[in-house]
């Protein structure tokens, strides 16, 4: 996520903050991005809306009914998807039950298979090893008659700083509801300046980095069992 940074006060200002920053009491208006002073009100409004630039909320998710058997040696699932900027398109996925098949889990995690694109692919079980994490996709595409492999390095940590979850509810016994959503956060912070040399304009001035947060709900899930 980027940190905008709105106009710098007249005065010199502590570096490094990705935030506005603040003039004292004293201090003269920044200048605009044309370079024309700003008044007091278009210098808040512009303030007020750089922040809620860092505060975003995103609905875009893409939209899943799901059909679930379960067999004694697989799960099997018909996913029907509606990608928010996309063309809809079926899913189907076999997965193998745990203990079954000769312990297949322990090195197969699922089977996907995408028709309108002609591609399946074989998602290996994870392996772990230290704090790493190593995934294996055995491809094809057959309207292309093209194998693929692709492989995933992780750590245990993923992706950093980044809250996800997935909320259910439990509409009748057969049938739930699923809502993916994921945050990302950076707090606010703050630097300043006191004594020494004034800076041009006489004031001295406080550099804040006004944080910024981005909520997003990526998916909505309907699941049936049958």
């Amino acid at each position: 996520m980027s940190r905008t940074t709105p106009p710098p006060a007249g005065g010199g200002g502590g570096g490094g903050g990705g935030g506005g920053v603040l003039a004292l009491a004293g201090s003269q208006a920044p200048p605009s991005s044309e370079g024309e002073p700003y008044s007091d009100e278009a210098y808040t409004d512009e303030l007020i809306e750089r922040i809620l630039e860092n505060y975003q909320f995103k609905c875009e998710p893409e939209l899943r009914l799901k059909l679930k058997h379960k067999l004694p040696s697989l799960a099997l699932c018909a996913c029907y998807s509606r990608p928010w900027h996309a063309q809809p398109r079926w899913r189907f996925t076999a997965k193998p039950q745990p203990g079954a098949l000769r312990g297949a889990d322990r090195y197969v995690r699922s089977l996907l298979v995408v028709p309108e694109q002609g591609q399946a692919a074989l998602y290996s079980s994870k392996i772990f090893f230290s704090v790493f994490r190593l995934q294996f996709v055995l491809g094809y595409n057959w309207r292309r008659g093209a194998p693929s492999l692709d492989y995933r390095l992780t750590t245990k940590w993923g992706d950093g700083p980044r809250l996800k979850r997935k909320e259910r509810a439990q509409v009748s016994d057969a049938f739930q509801l699923r809502a993916k959503w994921n945050m990302e956060a950076h707090f606010p912070d703050l630097e300043g300046h006191l004594g020494g040399p004034a800076g041009g304009g006489g004031s001295t001035a406080v550099d804040v980095d006004y944080g910024g947060v981005s909520f997003e709900i990526t998916q909505l899930d309907g699941v049936l069992e049958i």
